[in-house]
């Protein structure tokens, strides 16, 4: 009995460390579903097809408290991959540190902004010309490239309903 107790600590200690994924507020990359994140939020602003996956997102009125937007990327099954959060507060470098510790991987995007990587949590910070946080994406803890494309754009507004005004 104290060998298979051994040999599943050890088997859970191999496994990578994607299967660890960060959750935010509740939703797990790799776990939760599109209904899961719909029964908590409620019915996203936009829901789009991106990159063969499907986006739910909000923003507006419906922005989730503590963001300008937030997007759930959901793959095949309806399964949560990705979760992007666009900060509606200024968050600085050290904030990040105190949260996840001194990031393991540091590189830029192509606009030469920095993108901090921290793969073991499946988190990925982006920051903005002004050095304050611009997204955080969380993940299943994939491999990033050595260059990344820049942060994660964030859905276009939806269209007014008929009559309203457009926004500035």
């Amino acid at each position: 009995m104290r060998s298979i107790r051994l040999a599943s600590l050890l088997l859970a200690a191999a496994l990578p460390a994607a299967a660890h994924a960060k959750a935010w507020q509740g939703i797990t990359p790799g776990t939760s579903s599109a209904d899961d994140v719909q029964s908590r939020f409620g019915e996203p602003t936009t829901k789009t097809k991106r990159a063969g996956r499907v986006v739910l997102a909000y923003l507006g009125d419906q922005a989730l408290p503590g963001t300008k937007q937030a997007q759930f990327y959901t793959g095949e099954g309806g399964v949560v991959q990705e979760i992007t959060v666009f900060l509606a507060t200024q968050l600085e470098k050290e904030a990040i540190e105190g949260t996840y510790g001194k990031s393991p991987e540091k590189t830029f995007t192509d606009s030469f902004l920095p993108v901090w990587i921290y793969r073991a949590q499946g988190v990925t910070v982006y920051f903005g010309k002004d050095g304050y946080v611009e997204a955080i994406t969380f993940g299943p803890g994939t491999k990033a490239s050595a260059k990344s494309e820049g942060p994660p754009r964030p859905a276009p507004a939806p269209a007014p309903a008929k009559g309203e005004a457009k926004a500035p």
